[in-house]
């Protein structure tokens, strides 16, 4: 079996090339690499997010945290039992440190959408800030007199 990750438009023609001289039928499983959880997502989430709800909640941040996978973490799998060498069901919340960038944001909107929901808080992304006011100077473009 041959196993291929793509970093470039020229590995993926190399694939391609490699794919024609196959012999039919054959399987091809795609799998897309995301990068690893970032520090400044697991900050953002645990500043930004988690902070306020525990704020409001009177609940501790861990406390928050750990009712938020249970709601939005919780994973139902078969798992083989190397003891009883059967297969049992594992019911219960996975941890979010192993999820990828891609996963652990689609773990924070669950979160900011819960909590406007339900708390009626909204948490601000990363690249917003809050303005009081309709107040448009700062898109003003200054000229300058000749």
């Amino acid at each position: 079996m041959d196993y291929f990750v793509i970093r470039s438009k020229t590995k993926a023609e190399e694939l391609c090339k490699e794919i024609m001289r196959k012999s039919l039928p054959f399987k091809v499983a795609i799998q897309e690499v995301f990068p690893i959880r970032s520090i400044a997502s697991n900050d953002y989430y645990w500043g930004i997010v988690i902070t306020p709800i525990a704020d409001i909640t009177g609940q501790s941040p861990d406390e928050v945290h750990e009712a938020y996978k249970r709601k939005f973490n919780f994973k139902q799998e078969l798992r083989y039992n190397k003891r009883t060498r059967k297969m049992e069901w594992y019911i219960g919340t996975a941890s979010t440190t192993g999820l990828d960038e891609r996963e652990i944001w689609d773990y924070i909107m669950k979160v900011r959408a819960d909590a406007e929901l339900e708390l009626h808080i909204i948490i601000m992304m990363p690249n917003e800030t809050f303005i009081k006011e309709l107040n448009f100077d700062h898109d003003r473009i200054e000229t300058k007199k000749v």
